[in-house]
């Protein structure tokens, strides 16, 4: 067995300083002394077991970007050492210290006064780095849900955006949680401190930390999920996480060697930005240079394609998909080299895909089949995703004449099998663009220019696209 060992993740509140006293002291019984705390693991000595007592303070001097060791630290540490209470282990303001007495001095004993250290220690920074969570976390939640709402047709089937704002909700309420109990802690100790007795502990919210990590685990998971179809964009994620893990080791590194040049806390606070700037920065030039690198390949498409031609010195792609509709569907064509796409995002919420028919470049002219299909499993998204149809073709309306302004009209249902459609007119031109509406589904055809569509063709457009 090794003479050191790692507790990963304790998930311990230094304010459940009960619960997390009698884990140190229960370690030190069996053979295993605590001498280093990172927000991410513990790490002990192997030692003879021995009984020992914990306690947890905190030194308001001491913080993330501060100066180390901070002024008066050290002297601090030697009083405690004088009453026999030795340093184990010390992160920022978080100072854990053993003594061999088990009926020694408790280092407070006066609770006023340990709550205003408290306060100034760690209510402070905490309630700080709190708000900036918070605030994170509220505005990549509050974006994504306005990207669906202004959007909701090209965001219904996005799991990308909805894995994004999936990412920061449990964050958000752990946020939450952890500034609602530190606040109620706070009014309870305050009551307590009056009358002079021990301050209450802060419960750990392991079963909510847990929860999170567990989701944030599955999201990575379903983030490699939706891009696996992609090698590309598989080996993207895995270099998006080692970037991030090694630019977290080196920005670490950077701060803790400032510390160690007494460099004032908000001139390593300003490095520590300009340096994740310039990481950043780098990041996204490599990437551009990826990307640009791999252009025209199928290297980051989730959607290769079957074959490629050459037409006027440029490559283009033939796609063999299936499609619920085709040209073929409604009229009789001599031609057999059709490219036929779909692209379909599915969520929890529905799914859009995008179909398109088209023959090869300079092969002569024929005609060409373009549309969209959106079904929606969350009934309020149903209104939202039919205007937002209406909307793109109205969208330049308040800058052109009347007689050039676009807008969908009602017309008869019932050729084709939908409860309401709608037909967009230039003036008073209608053109063959549709809009099908089912109770949870919406279809956009744009069919040749020049067709003049029979019932019969109408019937079968409506029977192709309201199939599941």
């Amino acid at each position: 067995m090794g003479s050191t060992k790692r507790e990963w993740i304790p998930l311990y509140n230094f304010l459940d300083r009960t619960k997390l006293t009698a884990h140190l002291t229960e370690m030190a019984a069996r053979g295993w002394l605590l001498t280093s705390i990172t927000p991410w693991s513990w790490k002990y000595r192997r030692t003879e077991p021995r009984k020992l007592k914990f306690a947890v303070t905190f030194f308001a001097g001491a913080g993330r970007f501060s100066p180390a060791p901070a002024p008066g630290l050290e002297t601090f540490r030697d009083y405690c050492a004088q009453a026999g209470w030795q340093l184990a282990a010390s992160m920022d303001q978080v100072q854990v210290f053993y003594n061999e007495d088990e009926h020694a001095i408790p280092l407070e004993t006066d609770s006023a006064l340990e709550l205003a250290n408290i306060r100034k220690s760690i209510g402070g920074p905490l309630g700080k780095s709190y708000l900036a969570l918070l605030l994170l976390s509220l505005f990549q939640v509050g974006f994504s849900l306005w990207q669906l709402v202004r959007d909701p047709v090209d965001n219904i089937g996005s799991s990308s955006s909805l894995l994004a704002a999936g990412a920061y909700l449990p964050l958000t309420v752990l946020i939450l949680w952890g500034l609602f109990s530190y606040r109620r802690w706070l009014r309870k100790a305050g009551a307590t401190a009056e009358t002079g007795a021990p301050l209450p502990d802060l419960p750990s919210a392991k079963w909510l930390s847990i929860l999170v990590m567990v989701w944030s685990a599955l999201l990575v998971l379903a983030s490699f999920a939706s891009v696996s179809r992609s090698a590309g964009m598989v080996l993207l994620l895995v270099g998006m996480l080692v970037f991030f893990t090694l630019a977290g080791f080196l920005t670490n590194l950077i701060r803790k060697y400032l510390q160690r040049l007494r460099c004032p806390a908000w001139g390593n606070f300003l490095v520590m930005i300009a340096v994740i700037l310039v990481l950043t920065a780098a990041a996204l030039a490599g990437l551009m240079a990826l990307v640009m690198g791999n252009a025209g390949t199928d290297w980051f498409a989730d959607h290769p394609a079957a074959e490629t031609y050459t037409y006027q010195g440029m490559t283009w792609s033939v796609y063999d998909d299936p499609i619920p509709l085709r040209i073929e569907d409604l009229a009789e064509v001599d031609y057999d080299r059709w490219s036929t796409e779909a692209r379909v995002d599915t969520s929890f919420l529905g799914s859009h895909g995008e179909y398109r028919q088209d023959a090869r470049l300079g092969e002569g002219q024929w005609p060409e089949l373009r549309y969209d299909i959106v079904t929606v499993k969350v009934p309020f998204l149903y209104d939202l995703c039919k205007q937002d149809f209406i909307d793109w073709v109205e969208r330049d309306n308040d800058q052109i004449p009347p007689e050039y302004r676009e807008e969908y009209r009602p017309v008869d249902p019932s050729p084709w099998g939908a409860e309401e459609v709608l037909q967009v007119s230039i003036g008073n031109e209608a053109v063959n663009q549709y809009l099908l509406c089912w109770p949870d589904r919406l279809a956009e055809v744009h069919l040749p220019w020049d067709w003049d569509l029979t019932v019969e063709q109408m019937a079968v457009i409506g029977e192709k696209l309201a199939a599941d």
